[in-house]
């Protein structure tokens, strides 16, 4: 066999390999669009599925609700409140749209956030300290002179805030000793009233930007 007779056999062997691989490609593909079409046509509890929905899964376009009026089916509802200082989750429980959409209406304040489909979350934004936050929480001075919102006292150091840097040698030349001292030790701090109050009384020696600007490496 010459050298053309050689590469020709060649040629046909990997014609026949490509075509085998192709009818391969369309298998793989039928069997995929028959599982879209099945998930599409029920999920297994009776209820009936979209074809949308399911391409959703797959689709980069696919995004959850954006509001109350976008739901189409039921969906777990959970209420997540933020405090000025510590969070809980509640669970609602699984609703129809329309019970959403009137939850969603009853409580204006609250921001709607769709994690799915059929996740809904509901953030409610509370001017209060949490319980938690009521029993365990303390202000005082960090390492770096900042003035930080603590659980527990300032020295077992688990910080959850920080507010201002202050400036220490300014504080401990303006305020008697023992408050000064008493700052350290952390503050305790039981209701907003002393959040608010601990703050504005401190405030007054925080350094801003200008006075960082104005001493070397601050």
């Amino acid at each position: 066999m010459g050298f053309f007779g050689l590469i020709k056999k060649r040629f046909k062997k990997r014609l026949r390999l490509k075509r085998r691989w192709l009818a391969l490609g369309m298998l793989a593909l039928a069997a995929g669009l028959a599982f879209l079409y099945a998930s599409a046509s029920g999920s297994g509890d009776g209820e009936p599925r979209r074809l949308g929905d399911a391409l959703s899964v797959f689709a980069p376009g696919g995004k959850p609700p954006a509001s109350p009026s976008e739901l189409t089916r039921e969906a777990s509802v959970t209420l997540r409140r933020l405090y000025v200082c510590g969070e809980d989750e509640r669970a609602l429980g699984v609703m129809p749209p329309e019970n959403i959409a009137k939850l969603a209406a009853d409580h204006p304040e609250w921001e709607f956030y769709a994690v799915a489909a059929d996740k809904v979350v509901f953030t409610e934004h509370i001017d209060d300290l949490s319980d938690a936050c009521k029993e365990n929480s303390y202000i005082g001075v960090d390492a770096g002179g900042n003035l930080t919102l603590f659980r527990g006292p300032p020295r077992e150091e688990r910080a959850v805030k920080t507010f201002f840097q202050l400036n220490i040698e300014h504080l401990e030349s303006s305020l008697p000793g023992e408050v000064v001292q008493q700052l350290r030790d952390g503050i305790k701090i039981t209701d907003i009233a002393d959040y608010n109050s601990v703050l504005s009384t401190f405030s007054d020696y925080a350094i801003d930007e200008t006075e960082k600007v104005m001493k070397p490496g601050a």
